[in-house]
């Protein structure tokens, strides 16, 4: 999906390229028969795809994802991410992302 630029492309697409798409995307496409079923799926994903992409704001990605409260302020040791603040990040057992084990949180400064 991400090499569609805009629906005019889906229409270039073949029937076998329709298939492929919806299947990456986990989208049931038995019981169409016609090309313009597939397409109308695909035109369908894009855009719910276009829609949550531009509706997700992008002050959420340096929001912690545990408690999406506070900004992301901590570095997790030994795998490195940032994802949480220092209060949650200090609960953590393992990392959310990677499962390793947390070794120690260490906060840190944006500028």
């Amino acid at each position: 999906m991400d090499d569609i630029k805009d629906e005019n492309e889906i229409n270039n697409l073949s029937v076998i390229e329709l298939k492929q798409v919806l299947k990456a995307n986990f989208i049931d496409y038995r019981g169409c028969c016609e090309k313009k079923e597939l397409m109308d799926k695909v035109i369908m994903l894009y855009k719910s795809q276009k829609k949550d992409a531009t509706s997700c704001n992008e002050n959420d990605r340096d929001l912690c994802k545990i408690c999406m409260d506070h900004t992301i302020d901590c570095v997790l040791l030994d795998c490195g991410h940032l994802v949480s603040c220092t209060k949650c990040g200090k609960r953590l057992a393992e990392c959310p992302i990677c499962r390793a084990l947390v070794v120690r949180v260490v906060h840190i400064f944006r500028v």
